[in-house]
């Protein structure tokens, strides 16, 4: 099967996480290749070494492809780097595929967005394509994959530039904007009733759990999730609706708020003198603890 689709390749100061990814991509030898670098904090010592390192990662093109790169002398930060980097690539391109640094993708993630990148290419309603699957093993739909109108992380995606040109970067106020910018893609997706599409499967898995990981720290629970080989040809979804199943279950259990661990103590203490007290050993217990203190 050749692979024809651009991609964009997101990098800053992980030399290590970005040798993995790049290596897979290596593998697909994409005929355009976009690598897009922010430059060194000027608060961190270490950035300037770990920069450079990371750059040189990227020098190990051995195909031939067009290659274009945007490296920045100056750190944007987490928001406007990658948001001007996607920007700079649809200036170039149609359509294309979007991997970030700690993004590790099976080699069928990159044959699953581009099939899906023609099949939807002229569908106004489909604004996005994924890699991650936090179902979990539960198969939606009798498909290869799904839609949901519900958001999801950025690891791995591939989009097209109709589809982009509505992401407005600057609906968050400015201070987060510098730490930002996936929420505001989302959001328009959202906005403008678009449907992502997931795969049934798991195509990317997140690697960046080092101390250098700006944002997947609270996120520990959907990190290293095993990738799987998505089977081809894929098996089209018959009906173009979100299913209900993944967005509930994706509300309730993946980016629903958390119990904070001393409700969930107070809540068995609670339990257990109710228990204990229709056992009527809660007083002979209460005193003997009373007699000890």
């Amino acid at each position: 099967m050749e692979f024809n689709t651009p991609i964009l390749f997101i990098i800053f100061n992980r030399p290590a996480t970005t040798r993995r990814v790049f290596d897979e991509i290596k593998k697909i030898k994409p005929k355009q290749f976009f690598i897009a670098a922010d430059g060194p904090r000027l608060d961190n010592p270490e950035d300037t070494k770990n920069c450079q390192l990371t750059r040189d990662v990227v020098k190990d093109i051995d195909w031939s492809c067009e290659v274009k790169t945007l490296f920045r002398d100056k750190n944007l930060g987490c928001g406007p780097g990658p948001v001007t980097a996607i920007n700079w690539f649809f200036d170039n391109v149609e359509e294309g595929i979007i991997l970030e640094d700690d993004c590790l993708p099976d080699q069928s993630f990159f044959y699953f967005c581009q099939e899906l990148l023609g099949r939807y290419r002229d569908n106004d309603r489909i604004m996005y394509i994924g890699g991650d699957n936090f179902q979990f093993g539960r198969k939606r739909g009798k498909g290869s994959y799904y839609f949901t109108d519900l958001i999801h992380t950025c690891w791995g995606w591939a989009t097209w530039r109709r589809a982009w040109k509505y992401n407005n970067f600057e609906i968050l106020p400015r201070e987060e904007q510098n730490h930002i910018w996936d929420i505001q893609w989302r959001s328009a997706i959202i906005k403008n009733h678009g449907l992502f599409v997931l795969p049934n499967v798991n195509l990317v898995t997140n690697i960046g759990s080092g101390l250098l990981a700006t944002h997947t720290k609270k996120m520990a629970r959907f990190l290293f999730v095993p990738v799987k080989k998505i089977e081809f040809p894929l098996t089209h979804p018959k009906i173009l609706e979100a299913n209900r199943g993944a967005s509930n279950y994706t509300s309730r259990f993946v980016f629903g708020p958390k119990i904070p661990k001393n409700k969930i103590i107070k809540f068995i203490e609670n339990l257990i003198k109710v228990i204990l007290k229709k056992l009527n050993l809660f007083e002979l217990i209460k005193k003997l603890y009373l007699k000890l203190i």
